[in-house]
């Protein structure tokens, strides 16, 4: 396979976080005009900061993250994962 034939993805993310104990009710019609609002402008900059790109795809999702946890962890340096 060439370089050029492996599938190639560039991932951003992008988090908006409500405070803790904010009382403000989120609601879906403002909420979904916001998440367009932010894909048209993302979609309307892509085509000259990425000229490579031929698609995006978006990803919409509104939870309550009541746990939501990240780790990174070093594994031992082994022959494989370690340049020479």
């Amino acid at each position: 396979m060439a370089d050029n034939d492996a599938p190639r993805v560039l991932r951003l993310t992008f988090e908006f976080h409500v405070p803790r104990g904010l009382r403000a009710n989120i609601q879906n019609k403002p909420r979904l005009e916001a998440v367009q609002a932010l894909i048209g402008a993302v979609q309307s900059l892509a085509g000259q900061v990425f000229p490579w790109a031929d698609r995006m795809t978006v990803r919409h999702q509104w939870d309550y993250a009541w746990h939501d946890e990240t780790l990174e962890r070093t594994l031992p340096m082994t022959s494989k994962n370690t340049p020479k």
